[in-house]
């Protein structure tokens, strides 16, 4: 009784083992960049988002001024 038990479990170990993973979607990329956008870990996360995003801004406003001095 119990070596048909085991074998019945490890048949079912193999059927587990022997199903492949879907390969991840871009939807599922997009959806775990937010994800991590949006929970900061550390407060060190949060002076390096703040300091990403003035810098962010800073180039588009040099980029900004350098494209209205050239076309003036």
């Amino acid at each position: 009784m119990k070596r048909g038990y085991l074998h019945f479990i490890s048949k079912i170990g193999e059927k587990m083992t022997k199903r492949e993973p879907k390969p991840p979607t871009f939807k599922d990329y997009l959806q775990a960049f937010s994800d991590y956008l949006r929970r900061p870990k550390t407060v060190f996360d949060v002076k390096d988002r703040t300091k990403g995003i003035l810098l962010l801004i800073a180039i588009i406003i040099l980029l900004q001024k350098v494209v209205q001095m050239l076309s003036d």
